[in-house]
């Protein structure tokens, strides 16, 4: 019985069991490591929020659409009373015609500023844009060769805006370079499920500017072809996004943010990015549009323009969130390689290290994502970086000094922290070559560790030498 006990004893002793062991564990460890992935998608998830509520006050990503022409006319509609004896009726039906007109020029200026709400800054930016152009003369045949009553002294401009609680000053709109409009809230018609403004051609038409006959009488005439220029002072946050409603549409923008993301259906023809802000400008035809210049009124059609939308992303390059999720997702890869050269001092002293004390370093590794985490909203990723991999590194270091009792390993344990840490942070900064990076250093840890224990009795722990005749073949 003695001599079973005492062989089980070997056995667990053996570096072959202690190795799949350690295994285990850093499998065990994957647990604390998820929560702490948790917490880092429960953070950002609160700054997202913080973003999205300071966006509802100040305003968030502004499209812009339009101006667009919008006539109310009429139709004789059919409909069956008595399907048995297909008895017909016809009532007049109201719709609205939409022209969209023959070129568009957005010319904005925008200046970025950081708001910050508790501990969480967020970018936003101020903007000045005129908005020029002009319209043909509309037909209402290219729309409905069956209209009626078309009332073009109801005609409105309309002008689609995302978040009109943006606006900080009264838009303006002129007619011809010297007719003065006043908009009103709204896109005008109540059936839309856009934001925007609008403005009436004929103001007379309004409901309280018709006191008597004479404005009912009106002569009903198509608006004449006719320039606009209109001036817009908003705020927004993230991005500004353009719409090609033009038969030409031209976009000039200028911006003082030195990160641009230009994205959308159309990427612009020239831009010129500096340390101090960026200039891009757009020209689209209405042939890479896919849209009509003028079509029927219906529920979705100021929002067609979706897919072709064009503009910039305030892009900002320090999202700590997502770089310490990256870094994160690498904590398997550190605690596999910090345990396996832990391992092989191990075998290379002849002080045994618990399992316990493995389960310590690992929390001590994962709780690095935490200084990491927390730091980091407070000075920032590269600050935050090297205070939680100095505190880390360095108490590990003093831990295994005196866990083997040696100076020396006690130097080795810091050498081999500080080369885990800047590997993972030159790995978080490549950003495209980060994959590449992590599978060489993860290949060469592995390589290193074959070799360095190929003498290793697995089943005993003793290193055998290459010059122990015993050893030779």
């Amino acid at each position: 019985m003695s001599d079973f006990v005492s062989s089980l004893r070997d056995l667990m002793r053996s570096p072959g069991v202690k190795f799949f062991l350690i295994a285990f564990l850093i499998l065990l460890l994957l647990i604390p490591l998820l929560l702490v992935m948790g917490l880092i998608s429960e953070r950002e998830s609160r700054a997202n929020s913080v973003t999205a509520e300071v966006a509802r006050t100040w305003g968030g990503t502004q499209n812009l659409s339009g101006p667009y022409l919008i006539v109310p006319y009429s139709v004789m509609v059919e409909t069956v009373n008595n399907r048995k004896d297909k008895e017909k009726t016809e009532r007049k039906e109201q719709r609205f015609g939409v022209f969209l007109p023959e070129k568009v020029q957005f010319d904005a200026k925008t200046k970025s500023d950081v708001l910050r709400r508790s501990i969480f800054d967020v970018n936003v930016y101020s903007a000045d844009l005129s908005l020029t152009g002009a319209f043909a003369t509309p037909d209402m045949r290219a729309i409905d060769a069956n209209a009626i009553d078309v009332r073009w002294n109801d005609t409105i401009l309309t002008v689609a805006m995302s978040d009109v609680s943006g606006l900080r000053k009264t838009a303006t709109l002129k007619l011809d370079g010297k007719t003065d409009l006043n908009f009103e809230p709204s896109v005008g018609i109540a059936q839309s499920r856009q934001n925007g403004i609008h403005a009436r051609l004929n103001p007379l038409s309004a409901p309280d500017a018709n006191t008597g006959p004479e404005a009912i009488a009106a002569p009903q005439t198509a608006p004449k072809a006719f320039s606009f220029d209109i001036d817009l002072n908003f705020s927004g946050s993230s991005g500004l996004f353009f719409a090609p409603a033009g038969r030409l549409t031209k976009a000039n923008l200028s911006a003082d943010w030195p990160h641009p993301s230009f994205t959308g259906g159309f990427l612009p023809v020239k831009r010129e990015i500096s340390d101090t802000g960026f200039d891009a400008a757009w020209q689209v035809p209405h042939l890479a549009r896919s849209i009509p210049q003028a079509s029927t009124f219906n529920r979705g059609v100021l929002d067609r323009f979706g897919p072709h939308r064009f503009g910039v992303t305030y892009y900002a390059p320090v999202d700590f969130y997502d770089l310490v999720s990256r870094a994160a997702k690498y904590g398997i890869l550190f605690l596999a390689l910090a345990f396996m050269a832990v391992f092989v001092m191990e075998l290379l002293s002849r002080k045994r290290i618990h399992a316990v004390q493995y389960i310590f370093v690992g929390l001590a590794m994962i709780f690095f994502y935490v200084l990491l985490l927390s730091f980091s909203e407070h000075i920032g990723f590269a600050p935050a970086y090297l205070t939680a991999s100095a505190a880390t590194g360095t108490m590990l270091a003093v831990y295994f000094s005196r866990a083997f009792e040696s100076t020396r390993f006690g130097i080795a344990a810091a050498l081999l922290f500080l080369l885990i840490y800047g590997l993972l942070y030159m790995i978080l900064r490549l950003e495209d070559y980060a994959l590449l990076a992590g599978a060489v250093l993860g290949f060469a840890a592995l390589t290193s560790v074959m070799f360095m224990t190929l003498r290793v009795d697995w089943s005993s722990g003793t290193s055998t030498s290459t010059s122990d005749p015993k050893s030779k073949v």
